[in-house]
């Protein structure tokens, strides 16, 4: 599991448990932000690396 993966289920986890400990208006808000950016950075997983391709094209 790369780093991504790990804090979205981290986030995940947060947004779930936070409901049952946090009693405020704004918590509803908070965890559906939390879950849905834990489920989004648990499906793509992998942070978008760009190679750097500058030095090979001057040759």
């Amino acid at each position: 599991m790369n780093r991504t993966r790990i804090i979205g289920l981290i986030l995940l986890i947060i947004g779930a448990i936070l409901p049952f400990t946090v009693e405020t208006d704004l918590t509803d808000f908070v965890t559906g932000l939390l879950i849905g950016i834990g489920i989004a950075l648990l499906i793509i997983g992998k942070g978008k690396r760009v190679k750097n391709d500058s030095l090979d094209s001057s040759q």
